[in-house]
């Protein structure tokens, strides 16, 4: 598979555009390329990884803990359960991987090893979205429109994900936002990528439940709330609901990537609408992640790219 990246470039004095396109061909299903490798390979087995080395732990939480390790002189990330109780969450997780192949939305599966519980991943350096502050404060990034693609980057993968080849998938450990940017990495080019994928539930005729509790607080969508007011809350009670839960969320994660400038304020005043419909009650009111998407492209072409971005659109 070939995919292409247009970069375009401002002649600042003649006002011209003009378009590079990039090309990079994905591995099959089965391989993978990471860092400086020009070929793909397959993907590493049992063998390879007994030998590896673990490093720094980078994350932990119920299902799996995250240490940085090295393939042949490359960077990986060594994923590890955390705990056998939720061994059906990890290789939910790990069954993910090896059935979506390599794509710019989803981190990449590097190999496993099944009967240890173990599997290898790309390694992002810049850490988790939640970190995404300290990352444009150390790099003196300041732009609104840097701010704004994360939005683009976060609706793309909800995009793929509800229109998957493994069929429409929920984004279910997403109950507050801090939960939320800390599924996805970030790159070095400051693009975000899923990769916390152990919670990724396929929706049925009937919908889906996230989880077996009760689900609180403001980040969730409404139909994610238990509706019997005064009664205890029951899984086989609760009503199923739709991939419509993740568009609820959009305007809460996107808010929290434009920041708090006078320059974002304003800005928010163009996305008002789109997320407005976002957070309309009733479920299938709200726009498609496609429809926001498109959305979201069409402002970042006429807000950013048919004028010159000068300094006074800056944070």
């Amino acid at each position: 598979m070939v995919l292409c990246w247009k970069l375009q470039f401002l002649v600042i004095y003649s006002f011209i555009f003009f378009e590079l396109c990039v090309c990079s061909k994905e591995c099959d299903l089965g391989f993978f390329r990471i860092g400086e490798m020009k070929e793909c390979h397959p993907w590493i087995t049992c063998n390879d990884i007994k030998d590896m080395a673990l490093g720094d732990l980078l994350g932990f939480g119920a299902v799996k803990q995250v240490y940085q390790s090295s393939w042949k002189g490359q960077a990986v990330a060594y994923v590890y359960i955390n705990n056998r109780d939720f061994l059906e969450d990890f290789r939910a997780g790990l069954d993910f991987l090896k059935g979506i192949g390599a794509n710019k939305f989803i981190v990449q599966l590097v190999g496993f090893c099944e009967e240890a519980h173990v599997y290898i991943t790309e390694y992002h350096p810049l850490g988790n979205a939640a970190n995404i502050q300290k990352v444009f404060s150390e790099r003196n990034i300041m732009g609104l429109k840097e701010r704004f693609q994360l939005c683009i980057d976060y609706v793309s993968i909800l995009e793929f994900l509800h229109n998957s080849p493994l069929g429409t998938r929920v984004m279910c450990d997403s109950n507050t936002l801090n939960k939320t940017l800390e599924q996805y990495l970030i790159t070095s080019s400051l693009n975000l990528i899923l990769n916390d994928v152990d919670a990724l539930p396929q929706v049925g005729r009937e919908g889906i439940i996230c989880g077996h509790r009760e689900i609180r607080g403001e980040f969730v969508a409404p139909e994610q709330k238990w509706p019997h007011d005064g009664e205890e809350f029951t899984e086989e009670r609760m009503p199923r609901y739709s991939e419509k839960v993740d568009i609820w969320k959009i305007p809460s994660v996107c808010n929290h990537f434009l920041g708090k400038s006078e320059e974002a304020r304003i800005f928010r005043y163009h996305v008002f609408s789109i997320h407005r419909q976002c957070r309309e009650k009733t479920p299938q009111a709200r726009p498609s992640a496609g429809e926001v998407l498109q959305f979201y492209e069409d402002l970042l072409q006429r807000h950013f790219n048919e004028g010159i971005y000068s300094a006074k659109e800056e944070l």
